[in-house]
């Protein structure tokens, strides 16, 4: 096959990009108004048209079919550990590595309260861990029958210690519940093994997604599984960063996604000890995933807002208190505004500013002091401090005029505490043809097609 059809299906839009294999370049993107809640078979249809506009109908129905799907907001997931520092983190990671978002998180025991508010958080699925391998079982097997016990008949994935899988399943299938039984994401101490939980995770994702409207005539039609969007991207970045056999990557990277409702944050970095402090928690991936649901430029606008605060905001903005907090109703009360004006570009800049910045610094770790018997440095998270570039991705970034200056505030600022550990110093990037996804997908057919898609996309 010479062409690549690559389709992405959101909620807002239904997109494609055209790849030429054998040259390794993009032919043709468009994208259409998203058909997902009526019937995703027609935006399927427009994507495929238009790649056979292109390429011709005969080229385009032997071309590689593969899509992803952010459709619905993704996948909503609880996470339940033993410990915050451990399995909620590692958890967490599994979650985000396979394209899912965090709507709750518990850790030690869980309590009547506990179940009440799972029940309230909107989650799809539970991810439950905890112990090493031949380590605790007790804390595990309490919420277990707690989380079997309770009115939400929510799918559960086991990944904790494997001495007792067996009887954790039991516990659910007496219940009536799904359970699956996953490897322990922590086997041992200092050992991270999120794979196959994030194998389960995507494929409840898109057995979830296959019911929604159209959605399995679609797969039916491409003959493949549909990947997680988010997912996608976070191949794709891994990629870009480490390269492959026949053409290296750019080494170290972050890489920013602002949305509507959230910012998605990736780094790509082995993690180190920062100044010799020492490591603690759960270890940290190379390719790491993290979603903040509050800092978005429309849905979530109000939380940015309430974060930095009006006058911040609007200072930065250039314009009044008064007419920052209407422009932020504007955005709450429609989502699909666009900026009209100088103002309301200022606005939508110092909104993506902040996202970026407060979404970056969640993401990285930091260190602090502690005060014992031979007090020192620990470090709790990634430290990024030495990563020196940044892609930034997403509607305002791809299509906007300040893009590189508002990366930079990704990076540490001037008296800014040092123990955060973000980059100190950067070279921004912006993903001009909105290829992530694409090159994603494309990675497991033709990893090189994939990264050259990638570094024709990445410029100033």
């Amino acid at each position: 096959m010479q062409y690549a059809a690559l389709l992405d299906f959101g909620s807002t839009y239904t997109k494609v990009a055209c790849v030429d294999l054998a040259a390794r370049q993009v032919v043709m993107t468009d994208r259409f108004p998203s058909t997902v809640h009526i019937d995703a078979r027609i935006g399927l249809r427009q994507c495929l048209e238009a790649v056979e506009s292109v390429i011709g109908k005969k080229a385009a129905s032997k071309a590689l079919r593969v899509a992803s799907s952010s459709a619905a907001g993704g996948l909503r997931m609880a996470v339940v550990g033993l410990t915050r520092s451990l399995s909620i983190s590692a958890g967490r990671n599994a979650a985000f590595g396979a394209g899912a978002k965090i709507m709750a998180n518990f850790f030690g025991r869980l309590t009547a309260e506990d179940a009440s508010a799972l029940e309230k958080s909107n989650s799809e699925i539970v991810l439950l861990c905890g112990g090493y391998e031949k380590g605790n079982q007790d804390i595990v097997l309490h919420n277990a029958e707690v989380l079997s016990s309770c009115a939400a008949s929510i799918p559960v994935i086991y990944a904790g210690n494997s001495d007792v899988g067996p009887v954790v399943r039991e516990m659910f299938r007496q219940s009536g519940k799904e359970c699956f039984l996953a490897e322990n994401i922590i086997p041992a101490v200092g050992k991270m093994n999120t794979g196959p939980a994030e194998e389960i995770i995507r494929h409840v994702f898109m057995k979830r997604i296959v019911n929604m409207n159209g959605m399995g005539g679609v797969q039916d039609e491409l003959g493949e599984l549909l990947v997680p969007t988010p997912a996608a991207v976070l191949t794709a970045g891994e990629l870009l960063s480490t390269g492959t056999e026949r053409d290296e990557g750019v080494g170290p990277m972050m890489l920013v996604d602002v949305g509507g409702a959230t910012t998605d944050v990736y780094s790509f970095e082995a993690n180190r000890s920062y100044q010799y402090a020492r490591l603690t928690g759960a270890p940290e991936p190379y390719a790491k995933r993290t979603v903040e649901g509050d800092m978005g430029m429309r849905e979530s606008s109000i939380c940015i807002l309430q974060e930095v605060g009006a006058e911040i905001l609007a200072k930065e903005a250039q314009v009044s208190k008064e007419a920052l907090e209407a422009a932020v109703q504007k955005r709450l009360t429609d989502t699909s505004i666009l900026a009209d004006s100088d103002a309301e570009w200022r606005m939508d800049q110092a909104l993506c500013r902040e996202a970026i910045s407060i979404s970056v610094r969640r993401h990285a770790g930091r260190t602090e002091r502690i005060y014992s018997k031979g007090a020192r440095e620990i470090q709790r998270g990634k430290n990024l401090a030495e990563v020196e570039t940044i892609i930034g991705t997403g509607g305002i970034l791809v299509n906007g005029e300040n893009s590189r200056e508002l990366l930079q505030a990704a990076a540490l600022a001037d008296g800014e505490d040092e123990r955060i550990l973000i980059p100190r110093k950067l070279q921004t990037l912006v993903d001009h043809d909105y290829i992530f996804y694409a090159a994603g997908l494309l990675r497991a057919h033709d990893e090189d097609a994939a990264l050259a898609i990638m570094k024709a996309s990445i410029r100033v």
